[in-house]
């Protein structure tokens, strides 16, 4: 009880200094629109304007492509060479590529193969359930 007294008495002697540290640790830290939100979303507003940029160059690249493509055929056939490796008939390709390229390359052409054996044997199972489900329905239906 000693000590709430004495407390007591300290915040009654020095009340504005505690009124001011109260509000500031009010408006710096608790509120919703705290300085630290604040900090918070002036760092956010700034990643989202650096985003802005870049989605802005992106699209001002693909736009002048595009106007490329469609007004100049050599760069239709440039495309389709680097991009999807087309070929005229009398031509061979060479793709170089270095060696983490191909090795993630590999591993996703594996995973590919993966993925069709198990759909493959999934789609054979059903098969083959679907075959036997519609057997029991025959049998039943012949069975008075």
């Amino acid at each position: 009880m000693g000590r709430l007294i004495t407390l007591w008495g300290y915040i009654r002697r020095y009340k504005y200094v505690v009124a001011v540290v109260i509000f500031l640790l009010i408006l710096g830290v608790l509120d919703e629109n705290s300085l630290w939100v604040r900090y918070q979303r002036q760092v956010e507003i700034g990643n989202l304007y650096r985003q802005i940029q870049k989605f802005q160059e992106q699209y001002d690249a693909e736009t002048a492509q595009l106007q490329a493509l469609e007004n100049n055929p050599a760069a239709v056939e440039r495309l389709a060479r680097e991009k999807y490796l087309m070929k005229r008939d009398n031509e061979d390709v060479f793709v170089f590529m270095d060696a983490n390229e191909y090795q993630v390359q590999n591993e996703a052409r594996q995973h590919r193969e993966t993925v069709e054996t198990i759909s493959l044997d999934t789609a054979a199972t059903a098969v083959v359930r679907a075959d036997s489900l519609t057997a029991q329905a025959d049998s039943a239906k012949t069975e008075p």
